[in-house]
């Protein structure tokens, strides 16, 4: 921004671009350094001179408000505003009011529920951690008033727990600077990517941020100076890149080993990926079923009509002696007795006449995603491909996975209040697979084909599974 006689002037460019536009939905920013709260600042004064106008700025939390308040004095106590309250309430003198608030208690998305709010700027959207606590949020921007339209000013950089919902609403739905308008709604929406780049004072002012952004590791000066959404501060999976670990589908020959992993969900979605693995013991996921039925909340109902589909989707696949994979992996919590009759892992296996029968997947979570690093990790340099890839039509996977963010508290875990459903269920899978190698090129030898070997050789229990008709999924 510049100041000339202590008027507020935008930027030119992108920051004038962002405050010229009339659009329902306008996202801005992307990298550090754009100008963001500036803007969405300025952007709020838009109608300030009607009487009956009613503003809202959200923060994360109370500390990140103040900052806010702050500076929203230096630029609006000069056009007569009053500070009120704690959070604050900024009256003008035509009777407009902008309101502060911020997402810091749980019922946070609820309590503006019935307000009418005819412009409102949410900063950091992507601490937001799902769109559907955004959809309540922004339910309250709507107008009675026909020259006051409902508007939303979004900011953010790439990250956070709500990283992914964000890049699809806004990100991936069309072209940066496009308006996109929601076939349902009839509303549109723009994204306006802005870096340091479009901030002429900060690097007038501070060209040593710019060197500083510029001295970060790869992919945080990816995320940070240019506002890649494909990488991003907190991101789980680094390794992740879309020309890496995504192919085309082919046909996989029959003499490759399948395998299926099952992630169980009641109230949270339910996963199942499937599993080829080559002779120089690749992984290839060539199929998913991710289904999240809350409609289906009686006891076993979701396990008979989501095993039931599994069971259908792996009718394709060819049967080796009998036998279409070699083992199914299912959560391990799914093998508990919880006192409510029939355990989950039974009920899977009789409602699909054990064409889906499981053995429990291991409880070692950090180990697991251990593994999963080294299977996603490559090295152009060293000429290393990832050792495991997606097919392309494993749209939630692909979606899911590279989204995931690092737990606050446990860095070296995820975090579990995202989307981690189908990652769980690629660990399970994964870490079958560790500590052995094909004994001859078209017979992979994994530890869960060696354990189920020894099952069927037994023809008896052995500790912790029903007994051999686990290894036959016929």
């Amino acid at each position: 921004m510049k100041k000339k006689q202590n008027i507020w002037m935008p930027n030119p460019g992108k920051q004038t671009v962002a405050l010229q536009i009339d659009v329902f939905e306008l996202l801005y920013g992307g990298a550090r350094g754009g100008g963001k709260s500036e803007c969405g600042r300025a952007w709020l004064l838009k109608d300030k001179d009607h009487p009956q106008y009613r503003g809202l700025v959200i923060r994360k939390n109370s500390e990140d408000l103040g900052d806010w308040t702050d500076k929203a004095r230096q630029m609006y106590l000069p056009l007569g505003a009053e500070f009120v309250g704690k959070p604050a309430e900024i009256r003008f003198p035509s009777g407009a009011i902008i309101r502060c608030g911020h997402l810091k208690d749980e019922n946070a998305f609820e309590k503006y529920l019935g307000h009418e709010y005819h412009r409102m700027n949410i900063e950091e959207i992507n601490l937001i951690p799902n769109e559907s606590s955004y959809l309540k949020l922004i339910s309250s921007c709507r107008s009675t008033i026909p020259e006051l339209k409902p508007r939303i000013f979004l900011s953010t950089n790439p990250g956070g727990a709500g990283h992914m919902w964000v890049k699809k609403r806004f990100v991936d739905i069309t072209d940066p600077m496009k308006v996109y308008v929601d076939p349902q709604t009839g509303r549109d929406r723009i994204y306006i990517p802005a870096t340091v780049d479009d901030n002429p004072v900060l690097m007038d002012n501070d060209p040593s941020y710019i060197a500083y952004l510029d001295s970060l590791p790869e992919n945080l000066r990816k995320a940070w100076r240019y506002g890649d959404w494909n990488v991003f501060e907190g991101q789980y999976f680094n390794e992740w890149r879309p020309d890496k670990h995504v192919v085309e589908p082919f046909e996989i020959p029959d003499t490759w080993k399948r395998y299926r992993s099952i992630d169980f969900g009641r109230s949270a979605p339910f996963a199942c990926l499937w599993f080829a693995v080559d002779y120089d013991h690749n992984v290839w996921v060539y199929r998913e079923y991710y289904s999240h039925r809350p409609d289906l909340n009686e006891q076993g109902k979701d396990a008979d009509v989501n095993a039931l589909a599994v069971a259908d989707m792996s009718k394709d696949d060819p049967k080796i002696e009998g036998n279409r994979y070699q083992y199914t992996v299912l959560d391990s919590a799914s093998f508990a007795d919880e006192g409510h009759g029939e355990k989950i892992s039974d009920l899977i296996a009789r409602v699909t006449k054990n064409e889906v029968v499981c053995m429990p997947s291991s409880k070692k979570r950090i180990a697991g995603w251990t593994i999963m690093h080294q299977y996603l990790r490559w090295d152009d340099k060293e000429d290393k491909e990832p050792k495991i890839k997606f097919f392309s039509t494993c749209k939630n996977a692909i979606r899911t996975i590279p989204s995931l963010i690092h737990d606050d508290k446990r860095p070296e875990d995820l975090n579990t209040n995202m989307e981690d459903h189908i990652a769980d269920s690629c660990r399970y899978f994964l870490q079958t697979l560790r500590g052995t190698k094909s004994k001859e090129p078209d017979q992979p030898e994994t530890p869960g084909k060696v354990y189920f070997d020894k099952l069927m050789n037994k023809n008896k229990p052995i500790k912790g599974f029903p007994g051999n008709n686990f290894y036959n999924n016929d």
